[in-house]
């Protein structure tokens, strides 16, 4: 649960700084930011207990959490037009937004939001 959150982060340093300044794109970075700081302090605090029971209504939660991220950075990535790959797009790539992504974005953005409003409520 830790490592891939991790991962997850890594990626939203390199990949949400480069967005261009679009409303949209902001909204994204801004909206995976607060879910990322959500997940690592509910991860902080249950470490212990979902290790011993990860059934537990938080570790789904913040499992949840964890997918809602990979959900917004795939649309963020599909919405630019960057191809989902393991390393990080190129520093210098520029979004070129993909207007029939739009929609989909918006959704990942609205549900992430939802679940750090989650999150932070059982931290």
């Amino acid at each position: 649960m830790m490592t891939r959150t991790f991962g997850v982060a890594l990626l939203l340093v390199c990949l949400l700084p480069m967005m261009g300044c679009s409303p949209i794109e902001n909204q994204a970075r801004d909206t995976a930011a607060a879910l990322s700081g959500a997940i690592v302090a509910a991860q902080t605090q249950y470490q212990a207990s979902c290790s011993a029971n990860p059934n537990q209504q938080v570790c789904q939660l913040i499992n949840k959490g964890v997918a809602g991220e990979n959900a917004l950075i795939t649309a963020v990535e599909t919405y630019c037009g960057w191809t989902p790959s393991v390393a990080p797009p190129d520093p210098t790539a520029t979004c070129v937004p993909v207007k029939s992504a739009q929609a989909a974005l918006e959704v990942a953005i609205a549900n992430a939001s939802t679940l750090t409003l989650e999150i932070k409520g059982a931290i």
